[in-house]
């Protein structure tokens, strides 16, 4: 054993996510596809039944998305999971799960960290839906396995891979203030060689919620800001397989966006630029087979990911070149930000007996930082060195634990460890989950050097200021859930507790006298708090009393507060985190009935949302919004389906129209009609 042990760690040479050896391996392919449906592969980084699966998983099926038609993948995931909240920005999705925000969660395609962070912000429009396969979510720190930013959970991305000769899909849809979205994929089998090639372009004319802004701490009517702007972006992908042999397979990505925001200038906001993005990436990796189920993967990644201003209006800056001003005119392009990034992981499964699954593995992780202006020397990088070590024990048939750890050097920051232990118990249809890990995040590359001047949102003039001097941030998060699994109803209910130390939030400073002299109203930094602590319950269920019939949601609490500096008397207080929201549910029903030549869907998903607080600002309003589609599928042809769908957003038209510089709880423009196409082909 010993022997083999060494043997295995001197194979180590790559990771990250590449499925692991199929456990259907003794199933026909004919049924390969069926049963993949219920595999999953994020909690533990090997392929589970989801009903067996040592850590509780949430999963949102390619039948769930094409049924939903969303105008976004945002929306999608705020509208089927109430863990999960959102609302648009320019900048990105502003995602937050169980309480935290976007930079605790971690979002990865096909396992690999996922690139293109805007703003702060994942801007999830790089994807595209025609290419996703189905969506795993892991809630609670899962740093041992995949390292910073997996504090509050973890969103896998799993796209489609190439089963036939042909395989085409096109999702066709449009709907009231100029939106349009087509997703479309092509997938090709040539002999050992698999190909799949999307285009996404998605574009909306925006919308105006209210005339209302507040400037210089008056409400003032007549703006032209719009609460969501004018935008148009697209993506072009392309994935590749190639089976060497039986033992080697070699992989390929690649893939190129561009986005633009046009904002409308006003009376009292001088807007003299719009946004333009441009990011592109490619990617390699390799899986080679060993004895029996046992094998080693290597991935290697890099991403480009550029934010411009594109100007409309002469603009004075205050930045000066050889003692001149720096003025700039319209139809200048110039660069903001670009971000970069280089990983490379390895990794190895290995399977002793069939009780044992060791799963460890290397990663390097470089971060690049370019801002002409807003950086010292224009631009940094910063490094990050993990190894990891995950066993599986299967103790008894009703027995599974899990025991790992990840050990992370960091360049600013030194070495952490995190370590996790879970475990499974079945008793007939009950599953019992309990698990306990530290989290970890280290400050990103904006956190620690990155500075800047902005208005957002039509408030306030602020400066924004990174901090050299950040730690990284860790957590203590403790579960503990019961999970039901009978012949009509699944259930789960889930309680958490999450512990964080050092958190990084901007905490408002006293601007300094030259910012006033530029009129900045605000200032702020990034600082470690002091503590945080979240608690909270998760709860879903699916009901399905007929073959025809579903009924599905899930509610979710959570509580989290931090102790935040600069309060004087209530410094020891633990205030509500920012932007968070304690109560979110879902609940979503279906009807579906077969004909000859036709089937008929309707389907009606309900989202709440509790009032969202903040620190310094008003409290966002809290809101329930219904939408309803109904979906009409045409049997023609085997090798064709063409599925018709028409629909509501918001069907009981709610607005907020709280005023520009104030905080908004959704951005929705009230009742919204829409209909959409999706065409499948396929050939054997």
């Amino acid at each position: 054993m010993k022997r083999k042990l060494c043997f295995t760690l001197l194979l180590l040479t790559a990771m990250e996510h590449v499925p692991a050896q199929s456990i259907l391996k003794d199933k026909e392919e004919k049924d390969l596809a069926v049963m993949l449906k219920e595999v999953v592969v994020t909690g533990t980084g090997t392929e589970h039944y989801l009903k067996d699966a040592p850590v509780q998983t949430e999963v949102i099926t390619r039948k769930a998305l094409e049924q939903y038609q969303a105008r976004s993948i945002d929306e999608l995931l705020s509208g089927l999971s109430p863990s999960l909240t959102f609302h648009d920005g320019d900048m990105g999705g502003h995602i937050q799960l169980n309480g935290l925000n976007n930079d605790y969660i971690l979002i990865m395609v096909d396992g690999k960290r996922m690139n293109g962070d805007v703003g702060g912000q994942n801007d999830l429009n790089l994807l595209n839906p025609a290419n996703i396969e189905r969506i795993e979510i892991v809630k609670g720190a899962a740093s041992s396995l995949y390292g910073s930013d997996a504090i509050a959970g973890v969103i896998n991305i799993i796209t489609r891979k190439s089963h036939n000769k042909v395989e085409m899909t096109s999702n066709s849809r449009i709907g009231e203030h100029g939106d349009m979205r087509e997703s479309a994929s092509v997938g090709l089998t040539l002999g050992k060689v698999k190909s799949v090639t999307g285009i996404n372009i998605r574009h909306t004319d925006g919308w105006r919620n209210t005339d209302l802004q507040w400037n210089q701490q008056q409400l003032k009517p007549g703006s032209t800001l719009k609460t969501v702007n004018r935008s148009t972006n697209y993506t072009l992908s392309e994935n590749l397989e190639w089976e060497i042999n039986d033992k080697l397979q070699l992989t390929a990505e690649a893939s190129y966006y561009e986005r633009w925001v046009n904002r409308q200038h006003g009376q009292w906001s001088y807007l003299a630029n719009d946004f333009y993005y441009r990011n592109y990436s490619v990617a390699a990796g390799s899986k080679y087979k060993l004895r029996g189920r046992n094998y080693l993967t290597a991935d290697f990644s890099y991403g480009r990911y550029g934010y411009f201003y594109d100007y409309k209006l002469r603009e004075i800056t205050d930045y000066f070149i050889d003692g001149e001003r720096v003025t700039y005119y319209p139809g200048q392009r110039i660069k903001q930000s670009v971000q970069k990034q280089l990983l490379g992981q390895a990794k190895g499964v290995f399977y002793f007996g069939e009780k044992h699954i060791l799963n460890a593995g290397l990663e390097y992780l470089q971060n690049y930082l370019e801002s002409p202006h807003r950086i010292e020397g224009d631009e940094t990088s910063v490094y990050t060195l993990a190894a990891y070590a995950q066993e599986e024990w299967t103790a008894t048939d009703r027995l599974v634990m899990t025991i790992g750890a990840r050990g992370t050097l960091h360049q600013e920051t030194g070495f952490n460890l995190s370590p996790k232990i879970s475990a499974l118990y079945k008793l007939k249809d009950f599953n019992l989950r309990a698990g306990y890990a530290v989290g970890y995040k280290s400050p990103t590359v904006k956190e620690l050097y990155y500075n800047y001047t902005a208005t957002l949102g039509g408030g306030a003039l602020t400066a924004y200021h990174g901090n050299k001097d950040l730690k990284a941030q860790t957590s203590q998060y403790a579960s503990a859930g019961i999970e039901y699994n009978g012949g009509k109803v699944q259930a789960c209910i889930t309680g958490y507790v999450n512990l964080i130390r050092n958190m990084i939030e901007l905490v408002e400073i006293t601007p300094t006298p030259e910012e006033k002299l530029d009129e900045i109203e605000k200032s702020k930094e990034y600082r470690n708090l002091t503590k945080a602590r979240i608690w909270g319950v998760d709860v879903t269920f699916n009901y399905q009393p007929t073959k025809d019939i579903s009924l599905s949601g899930g509610y979710s609490y959570a509580d989290p507060k931090a102790q935040y500096p600069n309060q004087g008397s209530d410094y020891m207080k633990y205030i509500a985190i920012d932007a968070t929201s304690q109560h979110n549910a879902t609940l979503n029903a279906a009807w579906r009935h077969n004909w000859k030549r036709y089937r008929l869907g309707i389907g009606v998903y309900g989202r709440y949302q509790s009032t969202r607080h903040y620190v310094k600002d008003n409290d966002a309003d809290g809101f329930q919004t219904w939408r309803i589609n109904t979906a009409h599928t045409l049997n023609g042809p085997k090798k064709w389906t063409l599925t018709l769908n028409a629909g509501v957003d918001n069907l009981f038209n709610y607005i907020d129209r709280t005023p520009f510089g104030r905080n908004r709880g959704t951005t929705t423009p009230g009742r919204n009609f829409y209909a959409s196409a999706l065409v499948k082909f396929k050939s054997r």
